[in-house]
């Protein structure tokens, strides 16, 4: 997969960080260098010397020793200087030990987040909105009337298809439903295989219906399964930006993506905000646990679990704060829902925890 792309929107971006916090807060704990090794992420690096480690951008922007913040490798060695009152971070490649000492050889610079816990969501799609539900085209069957297929097997999809494009198939799973509204948001889509038109000589196309060889599969396709053009994933960034986003915007977490039971770090969830709420690549949330409600009557004190719909309805007298658990970053956009990785997570979370934009 091409994941190489850093765009100068990004780059511009990251010098205008400087509008949104104050001076950075170092942990306390934090090293006086680092260096660089196989896995690690810009944020994993950031999270060692930063209680904010979305600021991440903010420890290179200012340091003319390292020009692209994005362009760290393994061996680097990150030694923590002060610029005009702001904590950097200065690069200095490491030596390999020999005769004569040398520069090791670049690798592949580190990421933002760890490319393998996302790639498959940027190169499929996972949820349909509900206007392309409508037009979606299906598989069909064979001329035998065949119910199912497996790699290698030719099969009509309904109506026509680009020659120089990859298809997949997928097949519709659980609706996504705004829990305060009730509003369809969108349709789970369960990924089962690729398939683009056939080159079979021996099977027909025809205005309503095109054959299709079933190049790749997961699992078997079936008689109306949907089948959608494979996303131009090689176009989107390798390196997400963390972007603010306002605390008025709240929503919810709706599911885990990655079959995750618990959710935890690096797990991928779907949640109930896209380009509508002007949501875009890099947008940070906040994870809250809702406080329970509390009835007190005549000294008898009741917790109800589900404070937020006690608090719509006004039955609890008190409403304990939300507790912050960690930090979800947007990196896919749809219409309504957006896909997000959780970045950190002090307590194991589910499905409908709430969301809040996080400032900085």
């Amino acid at each position: 997969m091409k994941f190489k792309r850093v765009t100068s929107f990004l780059l511009g971006a990251a010098l205008s960080f400087a509008a949104f916090a104050d001076t950075l807060t170092l942990r306390e704990d934090h090293p006086e260098t680092y260096t660089v090794v196989k896995g690690d992420t810009l944020w994993d690096i950031s999270a060692h010397f930063l209680n904010t480690p979305w600021l991440w951008p903010r420890l290179w922007q200012a340091n003319s020793q390292v020009e692209n913040p994005h362009l760290i490798y393994p061996g680097d060695v990150l030694t923590l200087i002060w610029i005009d009152g702001e904590p950097q971070l200065t690069r200095k490649q490491l030596k390999k030990l020999s005769p004569e000492p040398r520069l090791e050889e670049k690798g592949v610079p580190i990421p933002t987040i760890p490319l393998s816990a996302i790639s498959a969501f940027l190169s499929k799609d996972h949820i349909v909105e509900p206007e392309l539900l409508k037009e979606a085209p299906r598989l069909l069957g064979d001329a035998i009337g065949t119910p199912r297929f497996f790699e290698g097997d030719v099969f009509y999809g309904e109506g026509q298809y680009d020659k120089t494009k990859l298809y997949g198939i997928y097949r519709l799973s659980d609706d996504f439903h705004d829990p305060v509204t009730d509003e369809f948001l969108g349709k789970e889509l369960t990924f089962i295989g690729h398939a683009e038109v056939s080159k079979n000589p021996n099977v027909t196309k025809t205005e309503q219906v095109t054959p299709l060889d079933f190049l790749k599969s997961k699992r078997e396709a079936r008689q109306g399964d949907v089948i959608l053009p494979i996303p131009e994933y090689e176009t989107l960034p390798a390196y997400f930006l963390p972007q603010p986003v306002p605390a008025s915007v709240e929503g919810h977490i709706l599911a885990a993506l990655n079959n995750a039971v618990a959710i935890g770090k690096w797990d991928v969830v779907v949640i109930d905000k896209g380009k509508r709420d002007k949501i875009q690549i890099g947008s940070m949330f906040s994870i809250m646990r809702s406080g329970p409600g509390v009835i007190v009557n005549d000294k008898k004190i009741e917790y109800k679990d589900d404070a937020s719909r006690f608090e719509q309805m006004g039955e609890a007298d008190i409403i304990i704060p939300a507790e912050r658990l960690g930090e979800l970053m947007v990196f896919k956009v749809y219409e309504k829902v957006s896909i997000a990785i959780v970045m950190r997570s002090s307590d194991a979370m589910g499905a409908k925890y709430k969301i809040k934009g996080l400032e900085f």
